[in-house]
């Protein structure tokens, strides 16, 4: 008999990700609080994200800028106040949600749980 199940697909990590770029973004845990935060699904602003970063705003704001550089975030102006800007994970950034609320980003090399 043949097996004609497809094995689960797996998000392809963009090549510009290599493990190093990948474990030099993810060895600050600030870096990390921001990705587990945002992995929820829910565009923030900078001033929210401070909170789960416990830094500064200017502090957080760098992280920020190394995050969208990377390509792992993308920004979009907030629709009710058109001077701050929202932030949310890349669409290629492969974010898994089980049933009971937990979050898993999975960058093949290394995983990230929340």
């Amino acid at each position: 008999m043949i097996n004609t199940t497809q094995p689960a697909a797996v998000a392809a990590v963009p090549a510009a990700w290599s493990a190093d770029v990948i474990f030099s973004i993810l060895a600050d845990p600030s870096r990390r609080a921001i990705l587990l935060v945002l992995a929820h699904g829910k565009a923030l602003p900078a001033s929210v994200l401070k909170g789960g970063t416990r830094r500064r705003l200017d502090a957080t704001l760098k992280h920020l800028a190394t995050l969208c550089t990377a390509g792992f975030l993308v920004t979009a102006p907030d629709p009710t106040d058109g001077r701050r800007t929202l932030y949310t994970l890349a669409p290629a950034v492969p974010v898994a949600k089980s049933p009971e609320g937990a979050v898993t980003i999975d960058f093949g090399c290394c995983l990230l749980r929340a």
